[in-house]
């Protein structure tokens, strides 16, 4: 029987005691002296104090030896260990959006992820999410609360190559097993279909290893069409609808294979229920429970009906110390001596605090808490990060700058919060989340920095066709006043030539009248024997002078008519240049527009609509476009539709 203390460091209790007895006897030997015959009275009282102080002594040293933890026997009880894994396998391909199971199946695939993650209480637990490829979104954790956060934001939208490559997943939770020294583990597959080439891959990745494959199928075998985010139908190359179709078969297959549990869809549950008994968690801890360790027994409370016994003597009159030593004695707990110093550290409104942080209500935790760290955590998890940056602020541990750091990444001061993850890294070089998350952030601030160039060039480009805008404004202006003075030009000159026209026309029905009558004196003393014939032939000659002076008096007017219409072609014929103009001008415009957004890659406008660093949504993707950039493309996507 080996016989030893649970916890030695109780016997520094001592040394107030003995202090305490040793200053009063100090001053019980150094008081004066005093007379005879009061000398027999006073020895009464001494002797009194000294048995008091007796009594005293040994409560105290039966008390500190009970909290020290006398142990004489061991017990044997099972070890409940388990250093198993598994990943969360998601599919996350554009036929998740099909609603034959309402609300959807990415809805579903969502909702089954996070009611597993509790039930898990052993091993840790990675995840990892699909489409044309596969990423990892966590390594292995047991942290169950950042994995549900996780899947909570996971969507098709935010991939960064569409299609279906489940054979790729099961090959990255493989890898992600291995680096994690791991040469067993489970996958769990949430996924709505599984190809034939899909199948033969990963036939071939499980056979002959100790890798175990378990499915959750869901969807129907009609199928439903896959409604898009912006509420369109997806189509394929002809243009027909696509209709999703689970082909459970497949999915059956490649549960046989690797040697796991197969299970459909179920509103009630059973189908969760039914993967968390047959993984391999349950069976580990089975032949864990096999083997057991001894555990040494606290006997200290065999030791408190003598501290009882050593009270007694205590109960009587001016004995003023008694209650604060019962109340210590039943307040006591040997089991639980470590605890009780732990909480010791938090006095009653801390205590609040903590329980109101763990039942989630950190609005009044923040208001209970005085330990400034854990003030700053409640205020992160209500979302007061300025307040946290604040409280934290001035600290140097660990903890408090790694918390520091993600105060300022939520808070959107990505360059302070990478300079935080790096002073946890000098400090900690192995510390994974910081690593983590300062890979997070650079790529965030390159993000950040690329549309900030985008911006910048939008506006330069905004800034030049303004300008070009602008000129050719001006030089519209120019060519109107242009055509206008040319227009009052030809105006003047066309009422200078009619007024030109009238004065010969007039000259030349003078000139005619006179010679006519110069013809007709002449003939009538030269020829009189023609006169007759000239009489005949004067109504001829008079008519053929009426029809000359009228086409004389139409011609101005039909000059002025000419210029009349050629003034109003002119006019026509410059509104409409400035028309067709203005027309070209609002298509080089829409051009330019659309050549501009067609230069701006779709992925960074949807960026933009977001706040980059708030949304958890956009962190996933940063993380995902990072892994892709680190490894081949695939040469295949899957399903491209």
């Amino acid at each position: 029987m080996n016989f030893e203390f649970l916890y030695p460091q109780a016997f520094w209790l001592l040394l107030p005691v003995a202090l305490v007895v040793a200053v009063k006897n100090y001053r019980q030997s150094s008081s004066s002296l005093i007379a005879s015959h009061l000398e027999k009275a006073l020895r009464l009282q001494s002797d009194s104090k000294k048995s008091a102080q007796f009594w005293f002594t040994l409560l105290c040293l039966v008390l500190v030896t009970a909290i020290a933890g006398p142990s004489f026997e061991t017990q044997t009880r099972p070890a409940f260990q388990s250093s198993s894994a598994r990943v969360l396998v998601l599919d996350m391909s554009r036929s998740v959006y099909a609603n034959d199971i309402k609300p959807s199946r990415l809805a579903q695939i969502k909702y089954k992820a996070q009611d597993l993650l509790p039930l898990i209480t052993d091993g840790q637990t990675g995840l990892v999410a699909y489409a044309g490829d596969a990423y990892t979104l966590s390594p292995l954790t047991t942290d169950s609360a950042t994995l549900g956060n996780l899947i909570t934001n996971l969507s098709p939208e935010i991939m960064p190559f569409q299609g279906a490559r489940a054979d790729l997943a099961v090959k990255q939770a493989i890898d992600m097993m291995k680096q994690a020294g791991l040469s067993s583990g489970e996958i769990i597959l949430f996924s709505d279909d599984l190809g034939q080439s899909e199948l033969k891959a990963i036939e071939a990745m499980l056979s002959g290893h100790s890798w175990k494959l378990s499915v959750l199928a869901l969807g129907t075998t009609g199928g439903a069409p896959i409604t898009l985010p912006d509420g369109s139908l997806l189509t394929d190359k002809s243009g027909n609808t696509v209709v999703a179709k689970t082909h459970f078969t497949n999915l059956e297959q490649a549960a046989k294979v690797g040697r796991g549990h197969y299970t459909t869809y179920r509103s009630d549950n059973q189908d969760i229920s039914s993967l968390i008994q047959t993984s391999d968690v349950t069976a580990n801890l089975k032949k864990e429970g096999e083997q057991s360790v001894d555990i040494r027994v606290n006997n200290g409370y065999w030791l408190l009906p003598l501290v009882l016994v050593l009270l007694l003597p205590l109960f009587r009159k001016g004995v003023v110390f008694c209650s604060p030593l019962l109340a210590i004695l039943f307040g006591f707990n040997s089991n639980n001596a470590e605890a009780s110093i732990i909480d010791s550290a938090f006095n009653n409104q801390n205590q609040l605090g903590y329980q109101a942080f763990q039942d989630k209500n950190y609005e009044s935790a923040k208001n209970l808490f005085s330990n400034k760290q854990w003030l700053a955590a409640a205020q992160y998890e209500n979302g007061d990060y300025q307040q946290a940056i604040d409280n934290l602020q001035g600290e140097s541990d660990i903890s408090a700058l790694y918390n520091l750091g993600n105060a300022y990444a939520q808070h959107g001061e990505l360059v302070k919060a990478a300079d935080m993850y790096q002073q946890v890294l000098n400090q900690q070089p192995n510390h994974a989340d910081a690593k983590f998350n300062l890979n997070l952030v650079k790529d965030a601030m390159k993000q950040q920095q690329q549309q900030q160039q985008q911006q910048q060039q939008q506006q330069q480009q905004q800034q030049q066709q303004q300008q070009q805008q602008q000129q050719q404004q001006q030089q519209q202006q120019q060519q109107q006043q242009q055509q206008q003075q040319q227009q009052q030009q030809q105006q003047q000159q066309q009422q200078q030539n009619g007024g030109n026209g009238a004065k010969t026309s007039q000259q030349q029905s003078q000139s005619n009248a006179n010679s006519s009558s110069k013809e007709n004196s002449s003939g009538e003393t030269a020829k009189p024997d023609s006169e007759r014939a000239k009489n005949n032939s004067q109504p001829e000659h008079s008519d053929n002078n009426k029809e000359s002076r009228n086409q004389q008096a139409k011609q101005p007017q039909e000059k002025d008519n000419t210029t009349k219409a050629s003034t109003e072609k002119s006019a026509s014929a410059s509104s409409g240049e400035q028309q067709s103009q203005a027309s070209e001008e609002q298509k080089q415009a829409q051009l330019a527009k659309e050549t501009t957004q067609q230069n701006v890659d779709p992925d960074l406008r949807k960026l933009e609509q977001i706040e980059s660093v708030r949304d958890p949504s956009y962190l996933l993707r940063a993380q995902m476009l990072l892994q892709s950039k680190n490894k081949e493309v695939p040469t295949s996507t899957g399903k491209d539709w």
